[in-house]
Order: structure tokens, then C-alpha cells, then sequence
């Protein structure tokens, strides 16, 4: 329901399919404006991307990440838990930038990050594409999601002059949330425990 949501915002609001009327509703409105937020700025910036890589990067992780979370919170709580995370990740952006936030990033980071205390020892099939060759290998998910995803997308490349447009402390904003919400549900068994939890290592 969240990636069609998603999916349906995009089409209503995407520059490629929107009217001139939705368009500048849109940039009005719905967009997190950093220096002087709306509260419902915060619910609504998490529905919004910029182009069709920038929602379908957030879907694809989203759909693999997500799922275990939702199976371990069950439904009511895991979308309060999803816009929880994308409200700390906006709060996150806001007190470092001045510039608008559109996008379900940080609300992804706060499931990827929940996924890893729930699940750590669990593992992330990947697709090699060269050329002709197709080839699909186990990653541990600890590896994919702390060195790739976290320390390598979000600290180093913004370091090295990449991805200028790309939100970083919303991002780390959310991993945060994600993280220690979910340790702290499982401390205090908000969360079923069992022996495959981050507790359990």
C-alpha cells in the first residue's frame, strides 16, 4: 500500500504527467520547506520524488527491506513506524539545511536500519549484470546495509564531491531513527523477540 501510494503521488504531482495547477500546488505546498515548515510539511514531503530513478531506487529498497519490518510490527504500527522515521529524517534536514526536501528516503532508511536490528544475520541476494552475464550472489545484509548503504552512500561519496543533490542527514537521520526505535522496542518487547534479533547476537 505504501509503494503504490507512492507511486500514485508520483504520478500526480511528476513534472512529466502533472498540470500547471498540480505542478505549482505541488512546489507551494506539499515540499518540506526547511526554513519555515508547515507541520503537515512532514507527512506530505515523504510522497513526493524528484524523478523516476529517485522512486524507484526508494520502492526497491523499500519492497526488500520493508517486508520483514512489517511482518514483525504487523500493520497499524509499522506505517506509523515508516512516517515516524521520514518526520525525524525531515527534522534532521531542516536543522542543518535551508533548502526544500521532497522524497521517501528517510523513511526507508528508518525501515533499512530497523530491518538490520531485527534481522542481522540475514542475507540480501544480489544481481551481477556484465554484458551478457547475469549472475545473483548472497551478500550478509549487515554488510550491504552498514558499509554500502550507510557509510559508503552517505558519508564517503558526499566527501568525495558526489551526489550534491542527494539529501545526506536526512538520510542518516533516518538510519538513526530506525536503529535505536527499533532496539528500543525490542528492549522493551514492543517487538517479539527471538533468537535471530540484534539482542539475540
Amino acid at each position: 500500500a505504501l509503494i503504490a501510494l507512492n507511486v500514485f503521488s508520483f504520478l500526480l504531482f511528476d513534472e512529466t504527467f502533472a498540470s500547471r495547477s498540480m505542478l505549482q500546488f505541488r512546489y507551494q505546498y506539499l515540499h518540506l520547506e526547511s526554513d519555515q515548515p508547515a507541520f503537515y510539511q512532514f507527512i506530505t514531503y515523504q510522497f513526493l520524488h524528484g524523478d523516476t530513478m529517485h522512486l524507484l531506487g526508494n520502492m526497491l529498497f523499500l519492497w526488500v527491506f520493508g517486508n520483514g519490518v512489517n511482518g514483525k510490527m504487523r500493520h497499524g504500527p509499522y506505517v506509523l513506524f515508516y512516517l515516524a522515521g521520514g518526520i525525524f529524517a525531515g527534522l534532521g534536514h531542516a536543522m542543518l539545511h535551508r533548502n526544500p526536501l521532497a522524497g521517501a528516503s528517510g523513511a526507508v532508511a528508518a525501515v533499512t536500519t530497523a530491518y538490520l536490528v531485527l534481522f542481522p544475520r540475514s542475507h540480501v541476494t544480489i544481481m551481477l549484470w556484465l554484458f551478457f552475464f547475469i549472475h545473483f550472489f548472497e551478500v550478509p545484509a549487515m554488510f550491504i546495509i552498514g558499509l554500502k548503504i550507510i557509510v559508503w552512500d552517505n558519508v564517503i561519496a558526499p566527501s568525495l564531491g558526489e551526489s550534491e543533490r542527494v539529501a545526506h542527514h536526512a538520510h542518516l537521520a533516518g538510519y538513526l531513527f530506525g536503529f535505536v526505535g527499533a532496539l528500543f522496542m525490542l528492549l522493551i518487547r514492543a517487538l517479539p523477540r527471538d533468537q535471530f534479533d540484534m539482542l539475540a547476537l
